[in-house]
């Protein structure tokens, strides 16, 4: 099975030759950082073919390792690059795809940004250029956050809009109840263009592996959004609750109301159509 992470953030250490930013937000220990010479021999411990590079909020910017990375690995990693909305120069998203190792931009911006990047109207010329340019988009929002992508998904039917970790909160880490706005996802299954991040599991629960109470709510989002508009992340090298195996075990073999079928989609088929992953020469079994 092409299995495909969605999920996996990768950046180089803070030091001289790449600082990090200080955005005043929680940050990692900066003296280690998250490259494939870590993460290529976990894939290939646990069976995943492919990795799209999330690159970090707390290391910046540039999306130039990423990149580098991507090119020296092509069949096995992509990049959803970091985009700038306050840059006034609006003409580097016509070069976005430039580079063959970018795959889409994810959406995540550090706390003094606000929240208004998310309007349809405050950023209007950026959600027309991507979609007029297929950029589909990885969007970190949270809770009632998600209400806010049905006025885009309707204005700008065409553009590929996926929600991060299904928009959940991580109750363990805020307190609050990660599925307390659970219900807001499912208008938005109205909206072809709407797909979810089946990501982060081990983090909406105390629970040990296997994570049994988390089934019935998996089984909702599964129903209602269909496996095809589903697509697995690990988050790996922030869920620290759990292994690597554990994270990707759980949808591959615990979660008994999926089918082969479904696990095809979900583990891979859904990330590699709406990214337009690039064939690998072995392992690729769908027509595109």
């Amino acid at each position: 099975m092409f299995i495909l992470d969605t999920q996996v953030h990768m950046y180089l250490p803070n030091s001289p030759e790449h600082p990090w930013p200080d955005y005043g937000d929680p940050a990692p220990d900066g003296s280690h950082g998250s490259t494939p010479t870590e993460i290529l021999p976990a894939m290939d411990e646990i069976g995943v073919s492919a990795t799209a590079i999330v690159p970090a909020i707390w290391a910046g910017d540039d999306n130039r390792p990423a990149l580098r990375w991507a090119a020296e690995h092509p069949d096995r990693l992509g990049v959803m690059g970091r985009f700038d909305l306050w840059d006034p120069d609006r003409t580097r998203i016509e070069r976005w795809f430039d580079d063959p190792g970018m795959r889409g931009i994810r959406m995540s911006y550090p706390s003094f940004r606000g929240r208004d990047w998310l309007d349809v109207d405050r950023f209007a010329w950026f959600w027309a250029e991507a979609e007029r340019l297929g950029i589909p988009l990885m969007l970190l929002i949270f809770g009632q956050e998600v209400r806010k992508v049905a006025a885009i998904a309707e204005r700008h039917p065409g553009l590929p809009l996926i929600i991060d970790h299904m928009g959940l909160l991580i109750g363990q880490r805020t307190g609050f109840d990660a599925w307390a706005h659970i219900d807001d996802l499912f208008p938005l299954t109205a909206y072809p263009n709407v797909f979810l991040k089946f990501s982060s599991i081990p983090d909406y629960t105390d629970e040990e592996y296997p994570y049994p109470s988390l089934t019935p709510m998996l089984e909702r989002i599964v129903d209602g959004y269909g496996p095809e508009r589903l697509m697995w992340g690990s988050d790996t090298t922030r869920v620290l609750r759990a292994s690597y195996r554990e994270i990707l075990d759980h949808t591959r073999y615990e979660l008994g109301f999926l089918g082969a079928s479904e696990k095809e989609w979900i583990l891979g088929r859904t990330a590699a159509t709406v990214l337009r992953w690039p064939r690998p020469e072995a392992g690729w079994d769908w027509e595109r």
